[in-house]
């Protein structure tokens, strides 16, 4: 090789081969560059795919828990509506309690009343047949002044007495009766003072 021709190569060289050599460098650092950004794309197209994924399967868990929530509000619901039928049940078993226990003091009361009729009508007839058979009371002296009791329900002649402020035993001389522990109602009673 000719040294005058290296001179002029190495210009040649300076003045067009580094312009096209950092031309090519630029050219292939846009086409790395590319690179890393297709690379790049693709990454974040796959991120995004696998967080559509990620989301998918959070709503298909939303979805089961929604279902199963409506299933435990139906059992609920259910089991409410046993237990309300349960009581009602219940409460209608007592109240056909009630009511035969109702059925059963009416009868009971009645049984009572017309048991109570009875002994009152045989006493007394009892009373009336006694009145005609006895002797006429001989009739009675008062010296003074008093008060004509009639004798009411569950009466004595002690209670009458005490009411009165006199004693049991002025009562009976006053009245001559002769057994004082027996009053019937109606039975009038000549109380001195």
């Amino acid at each position: 090789m000719n040294l005058n021709k290296k001179p002029v190569f190495f210009v040649l060289l300076c003045l067009f081969g580094l312009p096209l050599m950092g031309c090519v460098t630029y050219q292939d650092q846009r086409t790395r560059q590319a690179m890393q950004e297709r690379e790049d794309i693709l990454l974040l197209q796959e991120d995004i795919r696998r967080l559509a994924g990620r989301v998918e399967g959070l709503e298909l868990q939303i979805d089961r828990l929604y279902r199963d929530q409506s299933d435990q509000r139906s059992a609920q619901d259910q089991w409410s509506r046993s237990q309300t039928q349960s009581i009602d049940t219940r409460i209608g078993g007592i109240e056909r309690q009630i009511q035969e226990i109702q059925r059963g003091r009416e009868a009971d009361k009645k049984e009572i009343v017309d048991s109570l009729t009875a002994t009152i009508d045989r006493v007394m007839r009892a009373q009336q047949q006694a009145t005609r058979s006895a002797p006429a009371a001989p009739a009675r002296s008062h010296s003074g002044f008093g008060y004509e009791h009639t004798v009411g329900p569950g009466e004595t002649l002690s209670h009458i007495a005490t009411a009165y402020g006199v004693t049991a035993r002025v009562i009976i001389e006053a009245n001559q009766l002769t057994n004082p522990d027996v009053l019937r109602v109606g039975q009038k009673l000549f109380i001195p003072e």
